[in-house]
């Protein structure tokens, strides 16, 4: 202890609270440790260590602390570790916070609350008007601990940042919680650590119901597996929410709160598992919403009834711009109602979805066919929106079908990009052909990517790259001074002006 001049022991803290000589912001206790003592990181900063023998100290030091006049005014971050609390020590910390003007943050980790120091703890954060950040992990509150907190921050305009981590609160405590989200419009951050992912739902339906602009992360453990991952997360600095797990009926309560959400631009369900009932949803929710710009439903599993229920909410929508729906289970038939609003089957007849520019689908389960086929060459003859088409992994289509999805954009004006990444077909000299005759005479299309294709692997592509000059560096212009290099010339003649009585007037000389 002699060793380390920071190294001091309680006694000697207690005396530098009284005597007011310590200028200290950031304190935390640490209770229940092998020998009392206290180790000062910085000048502003201090870790309290109090053994199970000299517990008494702990209230003592809460007490010192609120009745220091200097130093409650400069604490703004108190943390406790492992703490058995009662009710007179919390009685102490309320009297500390009540006193203190600047503490912003709290963090309670493996402590111990029972309901009444609980509840206790609940009435300071409803009445307190200073604090920013409550941070609770592994304490074991529960859903009771969770529905306290939750009825606190109904009425609080203050706190900022809730993060409540390793507790099991249950599917009880998130519906508290998601109850106090609709109340509650400062919260600006939630994290939520529990160990089932049924808690994602309440908390993020209330999030987009209520269009809290408010950040969200929810991890769980997997199950049968010792390892956590996340559930969901928005972010609404970029405006997407990105889903990584949920159950089917999880994801139906989500998708019935973007009805009329107005904070989501980006959707993201990639690996999560659909069924047509999410999707019968999710129509209601494109036929409504008007700000999802983005959705990634890749690898969703749905099949041709569920993309029968996307593409009759796309009749109606008016703001989805980005479509992937590669490496599902729906084949020709899920395709061909799928491409329905985006075609035109006469002259006469008017596109019925004029805003999506991208669509993606395909896979290796996905079997387009003839039936499929038929949809893709209609659209790409009629489409006049979309610039971006890409179907990915297909196993299903020929040479000869891929042949004639070239020759049908002869005539289109408005794809940009065609990816076939992966289609066992892109392959053979006539397609080779047919790809560098379609280029001559469409000037539209910038990008074909046909990565991991048989006319790819064999090095044929390189042709296509050099045409659409993809590959091509193109060399800086030069910049030339007009006037540089100019042969210099001699006038011939002039005009001369002469002021005054006797010579007013001008004439030319030559």
């Amino acid at each position: 202890m002699a060793s380390n001049q920071n190294l001091r022991d309680l006694q000697w803290l207690l005396q530098s609270i009284q005597t007011e000589s310590l200028n200290l912001k950031n304190i935390s206790f640490h209770l229940s440790q092998p020998t009392p003592c206290c180790h000062q990181e910085t000048h502003d900063s201090i870790h309290i260590n109090i053994s199970s023998e000299t517990h008494f100290q702990f209230s003592n030091i809460l007490s010192l602390l609120s009745s220091s006049s200097k130093t409650r005014f400069l604490i703004q971050n108190l943390e406790f570790y492992q703490v058995e609390w009662d009710l007179e020590e919390v009685k102490n910390l309320e009297i500390l916070l009540n006193d203190s003007s600047n503490v912003k943050r709290i963090e309670f980790k493996k402590n111990k609350l029972n309901f009444e120091c609980m509840d206790r703890l609940a009435k300071i954060l409803e009445k307190n008007v200073v604090i920013k950040e409550i941070f609770l992990s592994e304490s074991r509150i529960g859903s009771y601990g969770a529905a306290l907190i939750a009825s606190a921050l109904k009425t609080n305009t203050c706190l900022e940042d809730l993060q409540i981590w390793e507790d099991s609160i249950g599917s009880k405590g998130a519906e508290e919680i998601s109850k106090m989200i609709e109340a509650n419009s400062t919260l600006k951050l939630l994290t939520i650590f529990d160990s089932s992912s049924i808690t994602a739902t309440p908390l993020i339906s209330a999030v987009l119901a209520r269009n809290r602009s408010m950040e969200v992360h929810i991890w769980s453990e997997e199950r049968g597996k010792d390892t956590s991952s996340k559930v969901v997360e928005f972010a609404p600095e970029s405006s997407t929410l990105r889903i990584y797990r949920l159950t089917p009926s999880g994801a139906c309560r989500v998708a019935c709160a973007l009805g009329w959400n107005t904070t989501v631009r980006s959707l993201d369900l990639t690996g999560v598992r659909l069924k047509s009932q999410w999707a019968r949803e999710f129509r209601w929710v494109l036929e409504q919403n008007r700000s999802l710009k983005e959705v990634n439903l890749s690898r969703t599993c749905l099949k041709n009834k569920g993309v029968v229920y996307v593409a009759a909410g796309l009749f109606k929508n008016r703001s989805l711009e980005i479509l992937n729906l590669d490496d599902n289970r729906f084949n020709g038939v899920g395709v061909e109602h799928l491409l329905c609003p985006l075609t035109r089957f006469s002259t006469l007849q008017i596109q019925a979805n004029v805003t999506l520019k991208s669509i993606t689908f395909g896979g290796k389960r996905s079997k387009i066919g003839r039936d499929g086929l038929i949809a893709v060459l209609q659209m790409l003859s009629s489409n006049q929106t979309v610039t971006r088409l890409g179907i990915y992994e297909d196993q299903s289509l020929k040479p000869q079908d891929i042949v004639r999805i070239f020759k049908s954009l002869e005539k289109n004006a408005s794809l940009k990009c065609l990816s076939l990444q992966g289609c066992r077909g892109v392959d053979g000299d006539p397609l080779l052909k047919t790809i560098m005759e379609t280029l001559q005479v469409n000037p539209w299309i910038e990008e074909i990517d046909i990565a991991r294709t048989p006319l790819q692997i064999s090095g044929k592509a390189e042709e296509i790259y050099l045409k659409l000059g993809q590959n091509a560096k193109s060399e800086p212009e030069v910049e030339v001074d007009l006037l540089k290099d100019m042969p210099m010339t001699v006038p011939k003649s002039c005009r001369i002006f002469l002021c005054g009585q006797e010579y007013a007037g001008k004439f030319n000389h030559d």
